[in-house]
């Protein structure tokens, strides 16, 4: 169980307690690099009859060891997730208001590569699989 499944499992998020969850750590980092601070981020289907998940988590590290605190919460319709650079693991994060923020994975050297296969995996599905999805 991830940090963010653990925060949700305390019990005050309700419906989101049980909800299958894909989680890892990031880097949120500039667009040319620099790091601004550590995310965990969270994509979630609210119903198990749900095909594909519908909600973005985001989550920050708190004073106590290995806990987050949820502080984002976006229907994944809002939100366009993306590769911005396969090469240094990074995620490109626009929200429906314009903002844009760039994760870079945060995991061991061995288990980075497929951590990353991973989440290419779930962005094409969230891209294109998705009902009324077209190909950009």
């Amino acid at each position: 169980m991830g940090q963010l499944q653990r925060c949700l499992a305390r019990g005050e998020y309700g419906q989101l307690q049980e909800c299958p969850l894909f989680e890892s750590d990031f880097l949120q980092v500039t667009k040319s690099g620099d790091v601004a601070n550590r995310v965990t981020l969270g994509i979630a289907a609210t119903s198990p009859r749900l095909e594909l998940p519908n909600l973005l988590l985001l989550a920050r590290p708190v004073l106590a060891p290995a806990e987050v605190e949820l502080f984002g919460l976006l229907p994944l319709r809002f939100v366009r997730l993306s590769i911005h650079d396969e090469l240094r693991h990074r995620l490109k994060v626009r929200l429906a208001s314009g903002r844009t923020f760039y994760l870079q994975l945060l995991a061991p050297p061995a288990q980075l590569e497929q951590l990353f296969g991973q989440w290419v995996r779930l962005l094409y599905r969230l891209r294109y699989q998705q009902p009324g999805a077209r190909a950009r």
